[in-house]
């Protein structure tokens, strides 16, 4: 009786270390730097879990001064063939825009196109 109880309780300890070791861990969202011809453009994702996600970017010329405009934002899963449709970014303040309210569905590799005037860089962003 008393073989069976450590036994049991062997197997579950087993098990709770496996659960937690193999348990899956979302990445710790990172900023991302592209750069066009003319400008630096760093995209900070809030969320590298698929779903309904937020991004933070900042703008600004290569000499590091804000850059103003209309910026526009385009995710795309292209291995999947899945787009969408293209998000105006709303200023917080020059050279710093929101985007919110971007549906990632899919957990995945996704390319983020970012447009500042004719101004345009693709930032890939992995999620799980």
């Amino acid at each position: 009786m008393k073989g069976r109880v450590l036994a049991a309780a062997a197997g579950i300890i087993a098990v709770l270390a496996a659960a937690i070791v193999l348990w899956p861990r979302s990445v710790e969202a990172q900023p991302h730097l592209a750069e066009s011809q003319q400008l630096r453009f760093v995209l900070t994702p809030a969320s590298t879990k698929s779903g309904v996600n937020e991004f933070d970017l900042k703008i600004t010329d290569r000499a590091g001064n804000p850059a103003h405009g209309e910026v526009t934002v385009e995710p795309a899963m292209p291995q999947m063939g899945h787009a969408i449709a293209p998000i105006t970014a709303g200023p917080r303040e020059p050279g710093h825009y929101q985007v919110g309210g971007v549906d990632l569905f899919m957990a995945g590799q996704w390319e983020i196109t970012v447009s500042l005037s004719a101004e345009r860089v693709v930032i890939p962003l992995l999620l799980t």
